[in-house]
């Protein structure tokens, strides 16, 4: 990821490609450096995570610099009650989906063929996956430990 100052203003997010399309009379290397780019005012942007919060919305801002170095900047504000809802909504389908399929994957343990205590055990598991939608916040949810 780059940025590049044109005119006292960031340019961002900025791309080699882009570069070489402002200049198409310039030979630009093949392989130009991370120094070398600093002469176009080009630099490059270190990524940093984005942040994980169900309550907020989050979009990419203007990279920082910070101690010399430009750094992704995350911009946050309040959600909607509507948003958190849907989002919630939509996590909830997304686990309520997983757990299907671990269950389903499992289905063979409750076979007449298996032993009591095999099926006992297995019984207890797939029984904590049908308890999963009984958690609070399903962006947290503790899985259970297949047996």
């Amino acid at each position: 990821m780059y940025l590049r100052i044109i005119d006292e203003t960031i340019n961002y997010p900025y791309s080699i490609p882009q570069l070489r399309a402002a200049f198409p009379n310039v030979s630009l290397p093949a392989e130009l450096t991370d120094a070398s780019l600093i002469e176009w005012n080009m630099y490059v942007v270190t990524p940093t995570p984005i942040p994980n919060d169900y309550t907020k919305n989050i979009i990419e801002g203007t990279p920082v610099l910070t101690n010399g170095v430009y750094y992704q900047n995350w911009i946050q504000t309040n959600a909607s009650q509507s948003e958190i809802d849907y989002r919630l909504e939509n996590q909830w389908f997304i686990i309520r989906d997983t757990r299907n399929q671990l269950l389903s994957e499992c289905d063979w343990t409750q076979l007449f063929d298996i032993s009591s205590e095999t099926k006992a055990i297995w019984a207890q598991y797939r029984q904590s996956l049908r308890d999963i939608t009984s958690q609070t916040n399903p962006f947290s949810i503790t899985w259970p430990v297949k047996p």
